[in-house]
């Protein structure tokens, strides 16, 4: 392509022009930890799953109270990520009110994370079969689900 064009068409970028978007990237990157606490080798055949439970009025209690043993010292009983233990932690906790940030995952991308914990980005521990947890896989689709209404809730 002609530099000429592309200086016109908005494609073509100076030196110092380019390391002002290298630069704005950089500190961007750093200022916005959120995608930390995500996990990125979440198998697309899992993240492609919808979840395949409804949580029922009766067991928005019985998940809330395993949300506030399990999961609110980090996450904060109200889901923001500010929990007790959340300053202690090198990647900050997700924060589940977040609805932009919860509608660009998935039912199985958040499945996938309560089953195999946070990896090496965090100290999210894993709670599927097998772990000190031994969550079911239907007890984690209800939690998929009852995190889900913290950012349904805001």
């Amino acid at each position: 392509m002609d530099p000429r064009a592309a200086t016109k068409t908005g494609l073509f970028l100076s030196p110092r022009s380019a390391a002002a978007v290298a630069a704005t990237v950089l500190v961007l990157g750093t200022l916005l930890p959120a995608a930390a606490w995500t996990r990125d080798d979440v198998p697309p055949d899992v993240a492609a799953r919808a979840n395949p439970v409804t949580l029922e009025d009766d067991e928005v209690r019985y998940y809330k109270r395993q949300f506030k043993g399990k999961c609110a010292r980090c996450h904060g009983i109200d889901g923001t990520g500010k929990g007790d233990s959340a300053g202690d932690q090198t990647v900050p906790p997700a924060n589940f009110t977040d609805s932009a940030y919860m509608s660009k995952r998935s039912d199985g991308q958040l499945y996938y994370q309560i089953l195999e914990g946070g990896g090496e980005a965090c100290a999210m521990p894993a709670f599927g079969p097998g772990t000190d947890h031994s969550w079911t896989e239907d007890k984690i689709w209800h939690m998929v689900a009852y995190v889900r209404r913290f950012a349904a809730t805001k």
